[in-house]
């Protein structure tokens, strides 16, 4: 009996026909021949375990590491000499060999896994190669009695020599991949999906855990009860609101072929309420997709940060409630925490002989596998750019049909529009993309317009000019005679976490009544108590002063009757005002925009969108512009960036994804965001327990048990835990948590060092006492 690991004990031909049936049933929905070569590969990515060296391991009779033991390699070179033996392509025998090689780690630049050398016999050292030859002498035996069980071809021919050729005509085509068509991501598609379907079925079945079965869907009348249960203050914008949120569904009479697969946009003014909008259109598509092809796709809906995931989570927590469904069921945040990282596997193509317990490598890598995913851009992106094993398991379930929506994409830097519109215009399967947004780039520049068209707003409800103000004393003066002696309601956007401490600190030196801080120094239990408060003291009318970073332009839901915002880019400032006076009660309000003398904008923010809005706005800020004529230059202002920003980043990028150069990707971040360090803030008795919980799940001896453990762990842990820049954290840094370097801990005891509850993380000590 050959075994593909013990305890508990799975017989390893048993392992093989139950990985490539799964495989095959992910990835026929997309493409059958693709479903083929999934199949292919789950028969073949452990046929490495047949040697009596990795058996002698699973009895203990080796040691973890011994180099004998790797086994992804045998498996790769069998399935690419199968394929070209049935006459497929060598780019798909590639595809084949690299998806089995980095099964147990990461995807990787393929001309590095086949050298030269390789062509004249001379197997590098240290890597898998080095004893290939060993392996393959005795395998005969055991993989003749694989093929008399399972679907495969004759071994004699591939182990008398046939590897030989099959490594050269990888070695070919590797190689022949740097000069191919540097704007075609299909070859990088099909890749990242074979490795999908692969690596998914794979941890299924080594735990046990087929797919779960599909509850009860959720209606697609369940955005209008919600709606309709709700009590809603009167607003001027109530007529716009209610056409948007009727209109959507207008756009469901086109013919589907337009509607899904497809690209479309969903553009609407802010306080529209453009989310619920998006969520009835996309509940309802999904319930026609049904009727007429037989399957629900997914809703998918990203965000610029998780930080301001907190508003639609909530959305979506009482939509399900109303529909009498139990969100656990339907909803997944896709939480990312240090944590994530837990080391597990072993270098890409060197496995790790099974020395780690089944799922480790992957334990918090969550998969999509709910009807409505909430999470980011960043972990959109690196789920087509195939950056981490962890994002690639949930691309074949995106493929299989999704509803992608894509909300204030306007966040997305412009010189990585070049990258993220090639990915989207090559979506692989069924996925339809709505890109929502107040100020809409031309990201997908064919996309038709779902939105009904909206009559502008009754009046002007903003005018925008520049402030007085050029320092943050100055600026605090200012604040607080707006609060103190005129009893306004005043918000105040900077754009640095230490701008917004300190015009905090000076602002409460006016002893104002009703003065809030909010940035992503706060730990989430923390930023929602704030909203909440400040939503509460707003609708009593009180002189409400709120300071907070860029964290309140997106997925934020207020409406000040003032507004302060430190210069920064058009599109920022277009968020900021849709903040003030956004319910249309007033007249007109305003938002001054502050010059500081600091220029700490030039600090956050590329010096090409600063210069196209002082070019394009600043004059219009010296008599003042209405947030309608604001809109008005929205056009004139992408097309300037876009004329002005270097795309050579992004074209880079996509030559190298083309062919399939990884390596090169290494480390890529949409957002441009600089490294940070996770820290758990145990602030109540309700932290301690979960410190405690943590501790239990991480025991877990069951891999199954421990990831369910965990699972159920993350929106709790999330609700405690901060991620300041790592510069800053580093600066005053807690102790780790349980031992773990990459993630922190701050103790109940030793909360006064570090955390205070009014400004977040304290990273500079002297500045807080």
């Amino acid at each position: 009996m050959l075994w593909a690991r013990k305890d508990p004990d799975e017989p390893l031909e048993e392992h093989l026909r139950q990985v490539a049936g799964f495989a095959k049933g992910f990835l026929d929905p997309v493409d059958e021949t693709l479903g083929r070569l999934a199949w292919m590969a789950g028969l073949c990515h452990d046929l490495g375990k047949a040697t009596p060296y990795f058996q002698e391991y699973l009895e203990g009779k080796r040691p973890k590491g011994d180099p004998l033991t790797r086994h992804s390699l045998p498996g790769a070179l069998f399935a690419a000499w199968w394929a070209l033996g049935k006459g497929m392509s060598s780019e798909e025998a590639l595809l084949l060999f690299l998806a089995i090689l980095e099964h147990h780690g990461s995807l990787r630049t393929p001309w590095e896994r086949l050298p030269p050398d390789l062509l004249q016999k001379r197997w590098p050292p240290g890597t898998a190669w080095e004893v290939l030859e060993a392996q393959l002498k005795t395998l005969n035996r055991p993989w003749k009695a694989l093929a008399e069980c399972l679907p495969l071809p004759d071994p004699g021919p591939f182990l008398e020599g046939g590897y030989e050729g099959t490594i050269k005509e990888l070695h070919q085509e590797a190689d022949a991949l740097l000069d191919r068509d540097r704007k075609d991501l299909g070859r990088h598609y099909r890749l990242t999906l074979i490795y999908s379907a692969l690596l998914d079925a794979d941890r299924r079945v080594a735990a046990r855990r087929p797919p779960p079965p599909e509850p009860k869907p959720v209606p697609e009348g369940a955005t209008v009860a919600y709606v309709q249960a709700e009590k809603h203050h009167p607003s001027p914008l109530k007529p716009l609101r209610e056409r948007l949120f009727q209109g959507v569904m207008e756009a469901l009479d086109r013919p589907l072929d337009r509607l899904f697969p497809a690209h479309l946009t969903l553009t609407a003014p802010t306080g529209t309420g453009k989310t619920l909008a998006a969520l009835r259109f996309a509940l309802a598509l999904r319930e026609r997709i049904f009727r007429e092809r037989g399957f629900r796709p997914k809703v998918v809906y990203a965000l610029p940060y998780i930080a301001i995931a907190d508003q639609v989570e909530e959305d979506v927590h009482r939509i399900l409630r109303k529909a009498g469904l139990e969100p656990k069921d339907h909803l997944l945040v896709h939480h990312h925490l240090a944590l994530a990282s837990t080391p597990g596997g072993g270098q890409s193509g060197q496995d790790p002989g099974e020395g780690l317990p089944v799922e480790e490598a992957l334990l918090l890598r969550e998969t999509w596998d709910r009807d409505l995913i909430v999470t980011t851009f960043q972990q959109v992106v690196h789920l087509l750019l195939g950056q981490s094993p962890g994002a690639l398991r949930s691309l074949h379930s995106l493929a299989r049909g999704t509803l992608l929506i894509l909300d204030e994409v306007q966040t997305i830097p412009a010189e990585h529009w070049p990258l993220v519109q090639a990915l989207l215009a090559n979506l692989p399967g069924n996925v339809t993309v709505i890109s929502m947004t107040a100020t809409q780039p031309a990201i997908l520049p064919s996309a038709e317009e779902v939105a009904p068209s909206l009559q502008a707003p009754p009046r002007v409800r903003v005018r925008l000019a520049w402030a007085a103000s050029r320092t943050l004393a100055e600026l605090a003066k200012e604040v607080a005679q707006k609060a103190m002696g005129e009893g306004k309601s005043v918000l105040v956007v900077l754009n640095t976490i230490q701008e917004a401490v300190e015009l905090y600190r000076q602002l409460k030196g006016y002893r104002l009544p009703c003065l809030f801080h909010l940035s992503s120094h706060l730990i989430p239990l923390h930023r929602k108590a704030v909203i909440s408060r400040v939503k509460e003291q707003l609708a009593a009318k009180k002189p409400v002063v709120l300071v907070a970073t860029q964290v309140v332009e997106a997925g934020v839901d207020l409406d000040f009757e003032e507004g302060y915002r430190a210069f920064a880019p058009l599109d920022n400032l277009v968020q900021t005002a849709g903040r003030v006076n956004r319910n249309a009660r007033l007249e007109e309000a305003r938002l001054w925009v502050v010059a500081l003398e600091s220029g700490s904008e030039r600090r956050v923010y590329k010096e090409v969108l600063l210069h196209r809005t002082r070019e394009i706005l600043g004059p219009h800020l010296e008599r003042g512009i209405s947030d309608k004529e604001l809109y008005s230059l929205l056009d004139a202002y992408y097309t300037a960036v876009k004329e002005a920003i270097s795309a050579a980043r992004a074209q880079e990028a996509l030559k190298r994804l083309s062919s399939l150069d990884y390596d090169a990707l290494s480390g890529f971040s949409l957002l441009d965001e600089k490294p940070t360090l996770p820290i758990f803030v145990e602030w109540d008795e309700g932290a301690s327990k979960l410190l405690g919980e943590l501790k239990g799940a991480l025991g877990e001896k069951d891999p199954w048990e421990r990831r369910q453990s965990l699972r159920l762990l993350y929106p709790r842990l999330e609700a405690y835990t901060v991620s300041p820049l790592l510069r800053r954290a580093l600066k005053n840094p807690p102790p780790p948590l349980l031992g773990r370097e990459e993630w922190r801990h701050v103790p109940r005891e030793a909360l006064g060092s570090f955390y205070d509850d009014e400004v977040g993380f304290k990273w500079e000590m002297e500045s807080f006492l």
